[in-house]
């Protein structure tokens, strides 16, 4: 399929969930955890939202508690149940933007729900990643709430002077204050520049997010991490020409040629931090597939390896150009049984 058949295709299922497209600009590449001394602090991208986002009503509602019956909160005049709404977020005088979806069961009879942050690659969209993590019909269908950010100028973590961690926080913060959302349940997934963003925010904001799931990019935990053992479940394919699997460099923009320390030593670095004792397992559970998982640990690190796969999500439409994309499994369905099964201890 052709980079504009696939936008194309793309582009009507975002007309069937009502947001509009935005601009792309860039590579759908990775980023690393270090930006370049030289690089400046762009500017915020402002899309055209898909409705005209109300402005966000003052918290009043006390924050949910996990297992209640239902909080009794209306839902905010611009969201809809079981549909996407653009909207916007002020944070650190910055302007931000985002998409949310809100299940069909979201209202004030609904129990509390859960989070599921959906992080874009570096040089897409929340729009495009909004559909190509393929969370909404599992949302849908588990009655969670999806968000998926805009990151500024198309990219995480990367412009100096800007605090992405900050963001989310805020972010979550907003949503908690609007929706009826459980605490416990708030977890943190993303492709590429999106992956690491999603195992950064494990590391430094891991009192926020219960678990998280990189596709194609992770960042091993460092000198900045929390204590608190955060379970992770991530995906890698072995043909990954954007972030190498094993050790290597970075070939994504400014940023080829950046020294990349490989996936099998950050998955060693996250059972270290998680406090596993033993060695990893590993199952084939596909042709193409083999499950790598660590025991004893005090929280899970599942890693699903794909062999011969690319820079792409497992079970989402093809990209090409970005190499193999296997339908063995699927990362979207496999994270979410993961993370239901590890909310905040």
């Amino acid at each position: 399929m052709t980079r504009a058949r696939l936008l194309a295709v793309v582009a009507l299922l975002l007309v069937a969930l009502g947001i509009s497209l935005g601009a792309c600009g860039g590579d759908d590449d990775a980023m690393v955890p270090a930006p370049p001394a030289s690089e400046t602090e762009p500017a915020a991208p402002t899309p055209a939202p898909a409705t005209a986002p109300a402005s966000t009503p003052a918290a009043t509602p006390t924050p949910a508690v996990r297992g209640t019956p239902g909080c009794g909160r209306t839902l905010p005049a611009d969201l809809k149940p079981g549909e996407t709404t653009s909207r916007v977020l002020q944070s650190a005088n910055r302007t931000r933007t985002y998409l949310v979806y809100t299940p069909p069961a979201a209202g004030p009879s609904s129990a509390p729900m859960a989070l599921v942050l959906n992080f874009h690659g570096l040089g897409s969209t929340g729009a495009q990643q909004h559909v190509y993590g393929g969370w909404v019909p599992i949302a849908q269908r588990e009655g969670f709430v999806v968000v998926s950010p805009n990151g500024v100028d198309n990219a995480w973590l990367v412009s100096a002077g800007l605090d992405d961690i900050q963001f989310v926080r805020d972010l979550a913060r907003t949503l908690g204050e609007e929706l009826c959302l459980d605490p416990a349940r708030v977890f943190a997934a993303g492709i590429s520049n999106g992956g690491f963003m999603s195992t950064t925010l494990a590391c430094r904001a891991g009192d926020l997010v219960a678990a998280v799931a990189p596709v194609a990019g992770q960042a091993a935990p460092g000198a900045a991490c929390g204590e608190r053992p955060v379970p992770v479940i991530s995906f890698h394919g072995t043909a990954d020409g954007i972030v190498p699997y094993a050790a290597g460099t970075i070939t994504a923009g400014s940023f080829t040629g950046t020294p990349f320390a490989g996936i099998p030593a950050s998955l060693e670095a996250w059972a270290k931090h998680n406090g596993c004792s033993e060695s990893p397992s590993e199952t084939r559970i596909a042709a193409d597939v083999v499950k790598v998982e660590y025991t004893g640990c005090a929280a899970p690190v599942v890693h699903y390896r794909v062999e011969g796969g690319g820079h792409t999500w497992p079970g989402a439409p093809a990209v090409p150009r970005l190499g193999t994309t296997t339908t063995s499994i699927n990362a979207s369905e496999l994270a979410w049984a993961f993370f239901a099964a590890n909310p905040m201890r």
